[in-house]
C-alpha cells in the first residue's frame, strides 16, 4: 500500500455545516465504489444508544405485565385474545415503543449542529410521532392476528408469558429507535408507499368476500365493508406522512432559493393535494352528507393533481425535459382513462380507480424525487480536490 499522504480540500459549506473541526477523526468507508466519511465519535454514540437503551423500556414494561398478571391472579396466559400476551404487547408495546421513538428522535434533533435541520426536524415531528404510532399499532395487531391464527387456543405459564413478552417488545423498541435513526426523506418516503400500497391491499383482502370491486375503491371505505376504519385510517396516515415529506423536503430548499414564487406554488399544491387524501379518510362514502362532502374532497384532490401534472413545466424549477414528457404522458393516460369510463362506458368505477391510482402514486414518486435530487444534487453537490 502507497505511503504518499493525501488531503481533501472540503468546501467551507461542508466545514460550517458539519460544524468540523481541526486535527478531526473520521471513519471512511468505501461501499459500493463510493467514500463516506462518519465521525468517529458520533457512529459510536449512534450505535451505543441503540444497543444500550431498547431493553430498558421493554423491562419496564415487563414489570408492568407482571404486575397486572398478579393482579388478575392470572399465571396460565392465552397467546391471543382478551388479558393475553398479544394484548399486552400491542397495549405495552406501544407505549414502550413511542417512547424510545420519542426520546430518540430528540436526542439526535438536539445533536444535530445545523439550525436548519433542526428546524425541519421539529416540524415534522408531530405529524412523524402520530403517524410512526398508527403504524406500529397496525404492524402488531395485524402480526399477532396472524400468530393467533396459527397458534389458536396456545397458552402459556406466567414466566414464559414474561420471556415472550420482553421478547416482542424488546424488538419493538428496537425498531422504534431505528426508525427514529433513519428519518431521512428517502426513509419517510419508503415508508409512505408502504403505508399506500399496503393498507389498501389489506382492505382489498379483508373485503374479498364482500366483492368490494363491484362498487368502487371508495366502498373499502364505507359502513358496508370490513374493518372499514383501517382503510380510512391509511388514507389519513398517508396523508399525514406526506404533508411531512413535503415540509422536509422543501424548508431547506426554499432556504437556498429564497422567494421563489414557482415553488411556493408547488408546495400549497402537494400540500393540499396531501390534505384532500387524509379528508377522503376523514370523510368515508356513506350515504348522506359523508357522500357529498367524500365525493368533493376527492373531486379536489384529482384537480391539485392534474393542475400539478400540466404545470410541472413552470412549477419545478430546472424540471427535466424526460420529467415533463413523462408527465404529459401519465396526464393524458389518466384523461383518455377517465373518457372510456364516463363517456364510452367501457372501464367500470373501480377499474378507473385503480389505474387512476396507481398512475397517480407513480407520478408523485417521480415528482418527489425530482425535488429531492433539485436541492440535494443542485445545491448540496461539491466539487472536492485531492492534493
Amino acid at each position: 500500500m502507497s505511503k504518499t499522504p493525501y488531503h481533501i480540500n472540503l468546501p467551507e459549506e461542508i466545514v460550517t455545516e458539519l460544524n468540523l473541526h481541526p486535527e478531526q477523526s473520521f471513519h471512511l468507508t468505501l461501499r459500493n465504489g463510493s467514500l463516506t466519511l462518519h465521525p468517529i465519535d458520533g457512529q459510536n454514540e449512534i450505535q451505543t444508544l441503540s444497543l444500550r437503551h431498547f431493553l430498558v423500556p421493554s423491562v419496564l414494561a415487563a414489570l408492568l405485565f407482571i404486575g397486572y398478571a398478579f393482579y388478575q391472579r392470572e399465571f396460565q396466559l392465552p397467546l391471543g385474545g382478551d388479558n393475553s400476551i398479544a394484548s399486552a404487547v400491542i397495549l405495552l408495546g406501544e407505549l414502550s415503543g413511542m417512547l424510545s421513538f420519542l426520546i430518540t428522535y430528540i436526542q439526535e434533533v438536539r445533536r444535530q449542529p445545523n439550525s436548519l435541520k433542526r428546524k425541519t426536524s421539529w416540524r415534522v415531528f408531530p405529524a412523524l410521532l402520530i403517524a410512526f404510532a398508527i403504524i406500529l399499532a397496525f404492524i402488531t395487531s395485524g402480526f399477532f392476528w396472524a400468530i393467533n391464527y396459527l397458534f389458536q387456543n396456545v397458552t402459556f405459564d406466567l414466566f414464559t408469558s414474561v420471556v415472550l413478552f420482553v421478547l416482542f417488545d424488546a424488538i419493538i423498541n428496537f425498531l422504534m429507535i431505528y426508525a427514529a435513526l433513519s428519518i431521512s426523506t428517502l426513509f419517510i418516503t419508503a415508508i409512505f408507499v408502504m403505508t399506500m400500497i399496503g393498507g389498501v391491499l389489506i382492505a382489498m383482502v379483508t373485503n374479498s368476500s364482500r366483492l368490494w370491486w363491484q362498487y368502487n375503491l371508495s366502498f373499502l371505505g364505507t359502513d358496508g365493508a370490513l374493518d372499514a376504519w383501517q382503510f380510512n385510517a391509511t388514507l389519513i396516515l398517508a396523508g399525514l406522512i406526506w404533508i411531512a415529506l413535503v415540509d422536509y423536503l422543501f424548508v431547506p430548499l426554499q432556504q437556498v432559493m429564497r422567494g421563489n414564487h414557482r415553488l411556493i406554488a408547488l408546495r400549497v399544491l402537494l400540500t393540499l393535494a396531501a390534505i384532500s387524501l387524509a379528508g377522503i379518510g376523514a370523510f368515508p362514502n356513506n350515504a348522506g352528507q359523508l357522500h357529498f362532502i367524500h365525493d368533493q374532497i376527492a373531486n379536489g384532490l384529482v384537480y391539485f393533481i392534474l393542475i400539478l401534472m400540466a404545470g410541472n413545466r413552470w412549477l419545478l424549477p430546472n424540471a427535466p425535459r424526460e420529467f415533463m414528457v413523462t408527465s404529459y404522458v401519465i396526464g393524458s393516460i389518466l384523461v383518455v382513462t377517465m373518457l372510456l369510463f364516463q363517456v364510452v362506458g367501457y372501464l367500470s368505477l373501480t377499474a378507473f380507480e385503480i389505474i387512476a391510482f396507481g398512475l397517480t402514486l407513480s407520478w408523485i414518486l417521480l415528482l418527489l424525487q425530482n425535488i429531492y435530487r433539485l436541492y440535494y444534487h443542485a445545491y448540496q453537490t461539491f466539487v472536492v480536490k485531492i492534493s
